[in-house]
């Protein structure tokens, strides 16, 4: 990974922490901005028609259960999102039913970076975590 050690975005006055990413399909990338949601178990969910527009590939369907109960079919992709200097692949749900872009926890737990959100300071924060290379050593 490069030389970032923090990334930070700001909290929308939804109180969203909001992030810019890169998703990138077979044709091409687009640049978009997605919440970040905890309770979106999944990688990435995207309104179909960004997921056509950068040629995603097919990967399947399945349904997902919202926060009010209901249910939902959805069109899954194979996909990467670019992020922080990073290519993170997984699958992209495509979604018919809002224009809302949202990365979930399979996302964060495959960037490896710590997620804190500051409220107070209205910020999201993304920090590396040092490698074993670049710990410090203790002095004997």
């Amino acid at each position: 990974m490069s030389s970032v050690n923090k990334l930070e975005f700001p909290i929308t006055k939804n109180y969203s922490p909001e992030v810019t990413i890169e998703v990138l399909g077979v044709r091409e990338g687009k640049n978009i901005s997605a919440i970040v949601d905890t309770g979106f178990t999944g990688f990435l969910q995207i309104p179909i028609s960004i997921g056509f527009a950068c040629n995603l590939s097919l990967w399947g369907s399945s349904f997902a259960i919202l926060a009010d109960g209901s249910k939902t079919k959805n069109i899954q992709c194979v996909g990467k999102i670019r992020f922080a200097d990073q290519e993170i692949a997984g699958i992209i749900t495509l979604s018919d039913t809002t224009d809302c872009c949202l990365v979930g926890m399979q996302f964060l737990q495959e960037l490896k970076m710590d997620f804190t959100v500051s409220v107070l300071d209205k910020k999201a924060i993304f920090t590396e975590r040092p490698t074993e290379n670049t710990k410090s050593k203790k002095i004997k």
